[in-house]
C-alpha cells in the first residue's frame, strides 16, 4: 500500500509539474487539514441552526446541523434551486417555517459575502486587489451590511410567504440587531478555521509553503466569494479555482501548474470535509430526533 501510495503520488507531482516547487506528502498535516474542515463546516451549520431558532424556530441545533449540512451538499448540482427547496421542504415537514429558514440562510449568506470579501481584500492588499479593487470591497461590504437588519429581515420574510403562499402563524419575529451583529461577528471569526485548513493541506503537500497562515485564510476567502457568486456554476467549481490559482500566483509566487494542482487539491479537500462532516452531523441529528 505504501508503494502504491507512493507511486500515486509521484504521479501527481509530475502532472503538476515542480517548476521550482517541491512536493512531498504528510499525511498527519492532511488529515489536520480535512479535521479543521469538518470543524468550521460543523460551527457554520450550528450558526445557521441557532439564528433560526431565534427567529422561533422549534428545530433542535443539533437536527439544524444535520438539515444544513445535508442541503449544502445539493450545491453540486447545477442551479442554486436544489439547496433551498431542500432546506424549506425539511424544514416544513418538521413543523417550522420554510420561508424564515430560507430568509436566514440568505441572510447567513449575505453576512458570508460580506465578511469574505472584507477579510480577502483586507489581507491581501492593495498588491492583489488594487487600490480600485479595495474600495470596491468596503463599497460591497457596507452594502452587503446595511442588508442585515431587522427590518430587511422582516420584510423578505413577508414576501416570501406571499410568493410560497405560506401562512404565517404569527407576524414575522422580531429579531433584535444584537443577534444579526453576533451572528455576522460569528461568520467573521469561522474565516480563521476555514483558511487554516488550507494551510495545513499546503503545509502537508509541500517542502516549503511560502503562504502563510494569515494569507491563507484571505486567499481562501476571496475564492470562496468569487465562486460564490458565479450562481451557474455548482458549488462555483472552476471559478473558485481559477481565482485560488490566480491568488496563490499573486499572493506568494506561485507558477501556473502548481497553483491550479494546489487549486484543485483545496476542492478535494473542501469536498471531502463536507461529506464527511454531513456525516457526523446525520449521526448527532438522528440521535437528535430519537
Amino acid at each position: 500500500m505504501a508503494v502504491a501510495l507512493s507511486g500515486r503520488w509521484d504521479a501527481w507531482a509530475a502532472v503538476a509539474g515542480s517548476e521550482g516547487v517541491g512536493w512531498r506528502l504528510r499525511p498527519l498535516w492532511l488529515l489536520g487539514a480535512v479535521a479543521c474542515g469538518i470543524l468550521a463546516l460543523l460551527a457554520d451549520a450550528a450558526l445557521w441552526a441557532s439564528l433560526f431558532r431565534a427567529c422561533g424556530a422549534r428545530i433542535g441545533v443539533r437536527e439544524g446541523v444535520f438539515v444544513w449540512l445535508g442541503t449544502q451538499l445539493a450545491r453540486y448540482l447545477p442551479g442554486r434551486i436544489w439547496q433551498a427547496t431542500g432546506l424549506v421542504a425539511y424544514v416544513r415537514a418538521r413543523g417550522d417555517s420554510g420561508v424564515v429558514a430560507l430568509t436566514v440562510a440568505l441572510v447567513l449568506q449575505a453576512g458570508t459575502l460580506a465578511t469574505g470579501v472584507g477579510i480577502g481584500a483586507a489581507v491581501l492588499g492593495t498588491d492583489v486587489f488594487g487600490a480600485i479593487g479595495q474600495w470596491s470591497a468596503v463599497f460591497g461590504v457596507l452594502v452587503i451590511g446595511a442588508a442585515l437588519t431587522p427590518p430587511v429581515l422582516r420584510t423578505m420574510i413577508r414576501l416570501g410567504r406571499r410568493l410560497l403562499r405560506e401562512l404565517p402563524a404569527s407576524e414575522p419575529p422580531a429579531v433584535r440587531g444584537g443577534v444579526l451583529l453576533r451572528a455576522t461577528l460569528a461568520r467573521l471569526v469561522l474565516w480563521a478555521p476555514h483558511g487554516l485548513g488550507f494551510w495545513l493541506l499546503l503545509e502537508g503537500m509541500l517542502v516549503s509553503n511560502p503562504l502563510g497562515p494569515l494569507d491563507a485564510i484571505g486567499v481562501f476567502a476571496a475564492a470562496y466569494v468569487a465562486g460564490y457568486l458565479v450562481i451557474l456554476a455548482p458549488a462555483g467549481m472552476v471559478v473558485r479555482e481559477a481565482a485560488m490559482a490566480s491568488l496563490l500566483g499573486v499572493a506568494a509566487g506561485f507558477p501556473v501548474g502548481p497553483a491550479a494542482a494546489l487549486a484543485l487539491a483545496a476542492r478535494l479537500w473542501s469536498t471531502l470535509a463536507e461529506v464527511l462532516g454531513f456525516a457526523i452531523a446525520a449521526l448527532i441529528g438522528l440521535g437528535a430526533r430519537r
